[in-house]
């Protein structure tokens, strides 16, 4: 029976992970989640103050709005007037 449901003794146990691998894995799976994570809480918390804003004024609330359409127009007036050199 030891064929098919392996050796008759028990394995040897594994040594437990040590700091550093420990460190490695948590550092690992950080740097993969950043950004991703920066990203999502940004756009909450953008949304949660341009509303904030509303409830305090109606100007304050559009002229934020008008900022973010004035920045991304900015943005594309800019990288057209800059295109990238190919080589």
């Amino acid at each position: 029976m030891g064929f098919y449901y392996g050796p008759p003794e028990p394995p040897e146990e594994e040594r437990p992970a040590g700091f550093r691998e420990t460190m490695t894995i948590i550092w690992a799976a950080f740097s993969v989640l950043a950004v991703p994570l920066a990203l999502i809480l940004g756009v909450f918390f953008g949304i949660v103050l341009i509303i904030w804003l509303f409830f305090i004024s109606r100007l304050l609330g559009a002229a934020i709005i008008i900022a973010i359409i004035a920045a991304v127009v900015g943005y594309g007036v800019w990288e057209a007037k800059h295109p990238p050199r190919l080589r």
